[in-house]
């Protein structure tokens, strides 16, 4: 435990220093909530409607460059796994730490990107419905967390594996993201909660993560091996 609660908080402190990383995600998502609201009127009916859409595009589309840079150095290297290799710690440690860290630093970036879709649409939230939604936002972002350090440790030695985690990433999310529209847009309406996509959310979370862990040995393997 000692062991990796360094690693969160070392991997922590290396994902808040790079800047360029936390600018870009948080201009992308003001300039998709802009598009958006120019695109669809968010005070009428068919805008309140594709709230919860516009939101959980957002959180990806921002979450992918976060998550691209799981496993990549400011200069496109792979000092950041090297680092955590030089670590003496199982290698299941430091898969958890990695999806810890990343999750705590998309969180963060989710907070502001919600703050800032609230004051574009318009839109209030009660204490009990900003609850559910962070609950809601907590077991989504483990599951896209889970998915995404995966393959960001399979694509980080590839040419184009920027492009190849994004488009992997996207259609392995498609069930997750649809659950996600489904359930954060009962909160917003106030409508009886779909317990089928709850049920799919917590199932993706299962299955991603546990295949994470179990993938995550083998892959670094085949960094040793190279």
């Amino acid at each position: 435990m000692t062991a990796f609660l360094r690693l969160v908080y070392w991997d922590w402190v290396h994902e808040m220093k790079r800047k360029e990383t936390i600018v870009s995600m948080i201009l992308f998502s003001l300039v998709t909530l802009f598009v958006f609201s120019r695109a669809i009127e968010p005070d009428s009916e068919t805008g309140q409607k594709a709230h919860a859409g516009i939101l959980w595009v957002t959180f990806l589309l921002a979450g992918a460059i976060g998550i691209d840079r799981a496993f990549r150095s400011g200069d496109g290297g792979n000092k950041v796994l090297e680092g955590l290799l030089l670590s003496p710690v199982g290698r299941t440690t430091i898969y958890y730490a990695k999806v810890t860290s990343t999750l705590l630093f998309l969180l963060v970036m989710e907070a502001v990107i919600l703050v800032l879709f609230c004051v574009l649409y318009n839109v209030s939230i009660s204490l009990s419905d900003l609850g559910a939604l962070a609950v809601v936002i907590l077991a989504v972002t483990i599951g896209l967390v889970a998915v995404g350090v995966t393959l960001s440790a399979m694509t980080r030695a590839i040419h184009g594996g920027d492009v190849i985690l994004r488009i992997l990433l996207f259609a392995l999310l498609i069930p997750l993201l649809w659950s996600a529209v489904r359930v954060t847009a009962s909160i917003f309406s106030e409508d009886a909660v779909d317990w089928n996509a709850i049920g799919i959310i917590g199932a993706f979370d299962l299955v991603y993560v546990a295949s994470g862990q179990l993938l995550f040995e083998p892959i670094l393997q085949d960094y040793d091996a190279s």
